[in-house]
């Protein structure tokens, strides 16, 4: 005669399947919020072994696919943060990124830094004309910049035009600041020049 299984048994299962699910969710949780905590420092790492050998990548870890190419500072507003080569939405997570295809920061030209509008551009709603800000280039030198305009821009109508004669920094974020959803066309851009 053979035992059906009894209904403890797989109630056992069903229980030790559901905590196995919940350690594996929990185990993600922490591993995002670990890598939330420790890639800021890997950054600034490898923006410190950039100052010392100007010309070089230094990637945060070995399997980024961005790199430290500045450090942006607004000081009246207590901002200071690496910039990050290409502004995918990758690089974004963790830096504001500089446009591949837009000009070198401090060269002439047109170029573009992005960021979040809900964490690392999150300032950019409080700036006013004449603001200053400064970038750190990788040969560590500083430049410093004034804000010359701001302005929102859709998306669907224009686009950002990258033939300048003299050197403009842009800094784009999402607008409006406090959406509720994301990726709308609306962009709130700050132009930057020379002071």
């Amino acid at each position: 005669m053979r035992r059906r299984p009894s209904r403890t048994n797989s109630l056992n299962v069903v229980i030790a399947l559901l905590v196995l699910v919940g350690l594996q969710q929990f185990g993600a949780a922490a591993l995002i919020k670990g890598k939330a905590l420790l890639a800021p420092l890997l950054i600034e790492r490898a923006w410190s072994a950039t100052l010392q050998a100007p010309g070089g990548v230094v990637r945060p870890w070995p399997w980024a696919d961005t790199w430290p190419v500045a450090w942006l500072e607004m000081p009246r507003r207590r901002v200071s943060l690496p910039v990050l080569s290409g502004d995918s939405g990758n690089v974004l997570a963790f830096a504001p990124g500089h446009a591949r295809a837009s000009a070198p920061l401090g060269s002439t030209g047109l170029a573009v830094v992005g960021g979040h509008r809900d964490t690392h551009f999150a300032f950019l709603a409080e700036v006013g004309l004449g603001e200053r800000l400064r970038i750190q280039l990788a040969d560590g030198q500083w430049r410093d910049y004034r804000i010359a305009a701001t302005r929102i821009v859709d998306t669907r109508v224009e686009a950002v035009q990258p033939q300048y004669l003299a050197e403009v920094i842009l800094l784009v974020t999402c607008y409006p600041f406090n959406a509720l959803t994301p990726n709308g066309p609306l962009r709130y851009v700050v132009r930057a020049v020379p002071a």
